[in-house]
């Protein structure tokens, strides 16, 4: 974020070896509301990433629904299929391998909190979200994807509704690795259907403590690695850590998923800077197939020493993904 785009139903020619023990690294794209993907000036924010020595992209794409209990699943215009193909584009030029994550966003709410007091109602909204996943999951396989996500987050709705049913529905149009991306560690252990998938892959942003201190950061990583393993190892499938990150911002490392106050907050980049150090190296290790920054944008002056957001863009976080990635 290779080869031209090949016919629907099939993965990209190179495919993603889960065997091999190349460790896919690289980051979650997001379009910024500057800047599109397919604008001139994304190619810039692509290259700049790149240069940062990752093999391999996630890219967003949006789902969204008005509550947390409304049943009406749509297609989100946040960023549209023309933007996608860029961006997929960008990637295959630089011989990068792609996943195509569908995300659903829930206003004023988020994805987890998705929930039905009645199976009626999750058969209905499981009917939508279902239809949606397979128009995405066909568009990836047009575009030569490698590696599709079918949910991401959606923690209550684990042991509610028929994701075999939607597995087997995305399967007959994409060839390439699936995966479902849990909420941290107890999201993979709620989800039960790992077992007709190809990757265990979840999204990771436990509390890395109360003070800040590195030393403190550093159990806390180490201690929430080796669960993982022991999960990973129980579900005997290679594992993608699809999202890491934390905040340029002061106070941070207590609750790494408390984004809606980023704006209000002092900027902190060596907090940042080593938490993901940390977090790199804590996963730099064989069982560990994958492993994806949150997030880089669409507009390569996002970021930069007055920003508290995820992207350690124009930061000093910069120059740690570059020594452990090679570049």
């Amino acid at each position: 974020m290779l080869a031209a785009v090949v016919l629907a139903g099939c993965a990209s020619s190179t495919g993603i070896d889960l065997n091999s023990s190349t460790q896919l690294r690289g980051f979650n794209l997001l379009q910024h509301q500057h800047v599109a993907w397919d604008q001139p000036a994304a190619k810039h924010s692509f290259r700049h990433m790149a240069a940062l020595g990752g093999n391999a992209v996630v890219v967003i794409a949006f789902l969204e629904q008005n509550r947390p209990d409304s049943v009406m699943v749509r297609r989100s215009d946040a960023v549209t299929l023309r933007q996608l193909r860029s961006v997929i584009a960008y990637a295959h030029a630089g011989g990068m391998k792609v996943i195509f994550k569908p995300q659903l966003l829930v206003h004023n709410s988020w994805a987890g909190e998705v929930a039905f007091d009645q199976p009626a109602l999750w058969k209905a909204w499981f009917r939508h979200y279902s239809h949606e996943i397979v128009r995405f999951a066909r568009f990836a396989a047009e575009q030569g994807v490698d590696g599709f996500v079918i949910g991401t987050e959606l923690f209550r709705a684990s042991g509610h509704v028929d994701w075999s049913g939607l597995i087997s529905r995305v399967r007959s149009h994409f060839g390439g690795v699936l995966t479902y991306a849990a909420h941290n560690i107890e999201g993979v252990k709620r989800f039960g259907n790992w077992s007709e998938l190809d990757v265990v892959a979840l999204t990771l942003y436990p509390s890395l403590g109360k003070s800040g201190d590195r030393a403190e950061m550093q159990a806390h990583i180490l201690a929430v690695v080796d669960r993982l393993r022991q999960v990973t190892e129980r579900l005997g499938k290679p594992l993608w850590v699809l999202e890491i990150g934390m905040p340029s911002a002061r106070g941070a490392f207590e609750k790494p998923w408390a984004w809606q106050g980023l704006k209000y907050a002092a900027v902190d980049l060596q907090l940042q800077r080593d938490a993901l150090e940390l977090w790199l190296t804590a996963l730099g290790q064989p069982w560990v197939n994958g492993v994806f920054i949150w997030a880089w944008y669409s507009d390569n002056q996002a970021g930069g020493r007055h920003d508290t957001d995820y992207t350690p863009q124009h930061k000093p976080a910069e120059l740690i993904i570059r020594r452990y990635w090679g570049a």
